[in-house]
């Protein structure tokens, strides 16, 4: 209604900032009915300041139509054990959120192409094979994973700190894929964890048969089959290898030593006696809590460094991203992994203004 606040914009940003309602009404001096109310039908326009300095949340984001509608029972999370119900309603908030910026980008520029198979009735090992093949990626390690899935048209955003413990997630949005990455582990992790919502995205978006934790099982097979092939084991790893040759191959895949060393196992390329004492040779050099000499840094955007370099109307701050989508500043710079920003001249200054078209946009190259 005109006359009052959006009642999904004031839930968002009640689960963004980890408040129930019961919090967020001692916060605001009412009832915890009366909270209830504002998510459901809308609050004054008077609360609009209120609800700002408590969730600190530009006053006007309460009072923009529509929100991205993310349905939950969709979403795939890769969630740690010490995750709570705060944690996944933080992470689904910030989904909405990664769903209004790929829109204002998706305004202003032409992104790649989408290019995703759907793999719903393969087995996990064949789906991880058949995605490389369709990729045109044979066995060879693959590249930074962050550019290839933006360079076959997924979305790929970070995670802000409330969020982290979900690890990673994914889910459609209007036939478009997302991925929201944590980054509170090694970068070996994360990377695993973008194969395996990878794995969630071909194999499980129209699969509702298997329980959570069988999907899970199989996006773990996936991602450790698509970034470890048998057939690119076979070729670059001898059987029992030992720890140099570990420590030198997972440099090259840039995999976790011990998720190596267990794949090996499990292929059968490892004795029982080997593998005891491999693992037990990597957790006394700190390879079990840890990934020494590994990656020095996480797997970045190309999107939007590229997106925002190639225009001629100068730089835009993560400052005037956040103020044309009435979103937190920080928000805006954690989701798109701490990148500068920068428009194109004659973009339209609300993205949600539809009358209004963009005469401007820029293709963006593809990772080969």
């Amino acid at each position: 209604m005109p006359n009052l606040l959006n009642p999904d914009r004031i839930s968002l940003a009640r689960k963004r900032r980890g408040h129930t309602r019961a919090s967020l009404s001692r916060e605001l001096g009412v009832s915890s009915r009366t909270a209830e109310k504002y998510e459901i039908d809308g609050a004054p326009l008077s609360c609009a300041p209120k609800l700002a300095a408590i969730l600190d949340f530009p006053a006007p984001f309460f009072g923009l139509p529509g929100a991205p509608e993310i349905e939950t029972d969709t979403v795939n999370f890769r969630a740690g054990r010490n995750t709570t119900r705060k944690n996944r309603d933080a992470a689904e908030a910030a989904g909405a959120f990664g769903v209004e910026i790929a829109h204002w980008v998706g305004e202003r520029f032409i992104l790649p192409r989408l290019n995703l198979p759907a793999f719903t009735h393969e087995t996990p090992h064949m789906a991880a094979q058949l995605l490389r093949d369709h990729w045109g990626l044979g066995v060879k390690p693959l590249p930074n994973l962050v550019q290839l899935s933006e360079s076959k048209g997924i979305h790929v955003f970070g995670l802000p700190s409330l969020a982290m413990s979900v690890d990673a997630f994914s889910f459609f949005h209007k036939a478009q894929p997302f991925i929201f990455l944590a980054r509170h582990k090694t970068p070996e992790r994360a990377r695993f964890d973008l194969a395996h919502e990878l794995g969630h995205l071909v194999m499980h978006k129209h699969s509702c048969a298997e329980s959570a934790a069988q999907q899970e099982q199989e996006a773990n097979q996936f991602a450790s089959a698509f970034l470890l092939p048998d057939s690119m084991l076979a070729e670059y790893m001898p059987h029992n290898a030992k720890v140099n040759d570990i420590l030198y191959a997972k440099d090259a895949f840039k995999v976790s030593a011990m998720a190596l060393t267990y794949t090996l196992h499990k292929n059968g390329r490892m004795t029982d006696w080997i593998y005891r004492t491999t693992c037990a040779e990597l957790a006394k050099r700190g390879f079990q809590k840890g990934e020494p000499g590994g990656m020095s840094t996480y797997e970045m955007s190309k999107v939007y460094p590229q997106v925002y370099a190639s225009d001629k109307s100068g730089p835009v701050t993560v400052e005037r991203v956040a103020r044309e989508l009435s979103l937190p500043e920080d928000d805006v710079n954690v989701l798109t992994f701490g990148t500068k920003l920068r428009v194109i001249e004659g973009g339209s200054t609300n993205s949600r203004n539809e009358a209004k078209t963009v005469s401007i946009r820029k293709h963006l190259s593809a990772v080969k």
